[in-house]
């Protein structure tokens, strides 16, 4: 009696767990590229050590995957003795991503090497309306304010969450 106890009881925590550990899935991975031109005001500038910070509002136009508008915030740091120029800046999307629409918070973090073409990563940070469960990642790069052509491109790959 005691051994058929101990099985049920053993069938019934299997049975209890298997439902708890259901896969949940995102969708697929999609591959997102396009291009960005800004334009942009500088609010604050400050040197320190033969360094300068910049610090700007950006109005941007992305095309492509984000087909939309944006605002963002950043800092630039010109590093003479290091030859290089880095770059932080918070974008607020908003838009539509993959025939969804809403707001994104996207994060963008960059370099620019003496004589070359900006480049860095950006990252989803978070977002609402139907871009709520929006999450991804990628590259981005080039020439910046004033090429001819699109100032920067991006490409990497997003995809939605589950609900």
């Amino acid at each position: 009696m005691r051994k058929m106890l101990s099985a049920t009881l053993l069938l019934c925590m299997v049975a209890l767990l298997s439902t708890l550990s259901t896969p949940v899935y995102a969708t697929p991975p999609i591959t997102a590229s396009g291009t960005v031109d800004y334009t942009f005001e500088v609010t604050g500038m400050r040197e320190a050590d033969g360094n300068t910070f910049l610090y700007a509002i950006e109005w941007e136009n992305w095309t492509g995957a984000f087909e939309g508008k944006a605002e963002a915030v950043f800092r630039v740091g010109m590093f003479s003795s290091a030859g290089f120029w880095n770059v932080w800046l918070r974008s607020t999307f908003d838009g539509t991503v993959n025939g969804k629409s809403g707001t994104a918070v996207i994060q963008l973090v960059g370099k620019k090497p003496e004589g070359e073409d900006w480049y860095g990563q950006w990252v989803i940070l978070s977002g609402t309306d139907e871009l709520a469960d929006l999450r991804g990642r990628g590259t981005w790069g080039g020439p910046g304010f004033g090429a001819v052509g699109p100032d920067l491109w991006y490409e990497g790959k997003i995809h939605f969450k589950p609900d």
